[in-house]
């Protein structure tokens, strides 16, 4: 256990060399490489997303709301990630890519925060454990929850294409298996007259057989 403040401890770490010229500088490096591993853990990751699929929020906003467009429904939108229909998912991704949305997921970030500090912060001490607090902030908010949302918002889109997918080769199947029209006359078309030799090609074909 640490007794004496954090910033005694880190002048043993000073290096010209190294450009660490301060206390600050060598605490901020250390805190920088902390976050870094925090991010890594696996466990960490799989928990997080977790916590956000199920409590999370997709939230949009019109960026002008003076707007008019089609995307008018989702000038101001929240929904559960959990039971966000794909139809919605990719009437978002529209919108934010025509930029007349701003699209985000809001996650549980209290909870998470303090998911981390539960597996990061062992012990309490007066002197790590605010700095340990802020270390695992700026892991989550710089580089966890970013890589969190790109990933759930990837999976949304894959599964909301697929179902699109699915629903367009069901309803062509349907039109396709439809009975012919009783009692009407259907024409067809053959394309395959443009591939047929010409005279010039065949001198022994008669333009008046066609």
């Amino acid at each position: 256990m640490l007794h004496r403040p954090l910033e005694k401890e880190a002048e043993a770490f000073l290096s010209e060399e190294k450009e660490v010229h301060s206390a600050a500088e060598a605490i901020a490096g250390a805190g920088d490489i902390l976050a870094e591993m925090i991010s890594d853990e696996a466990d960490y990751r799989i928990r997080i997303r977790e916590m956000t699929v199920w409590e999370g929020l997709l939230v949009s906003e019109a960026k002008d709301e003076k707007t008019q467009s089609v995307y008018e429904t989702y000038y101001h939108y929240t929904e559960p990630v959990s039971k966000t229909a794909g139809h919605r998912v990719l009437a978002l991704n529209r919108g934010e890519k025509e930029k007349i949305l701003t699209v985000r997921i809001e996650a549980p970030q209290e909870r998470i925060l303090q998911y981390l500090e539960r597996k990061v912060i062992i012990r309490e001490n007066p002197y790590t454990t605010p700095v340990l607090k802020a270390i695992v902030q700026d892991a989550y908010r710089r580089l966890i929850a970013p890589a969190i949302e790109r990933e759930i918002r990837s999976d949304l889109t894959e599964k909301a294409q697929e179902g699109a997918i699915s629903v367009f080769g069901k309803n062509l199947e349907q039109l396709l298996m439809q009975p012919p029209i009783a009692g009407q006359v259907v024409l067809g078309w053959d394309p395959a007259f443009r591939t047929r030799p010409s005279p010039q090609a065949d001198p022994y074909l008669d333009w008046t057989d066609r």
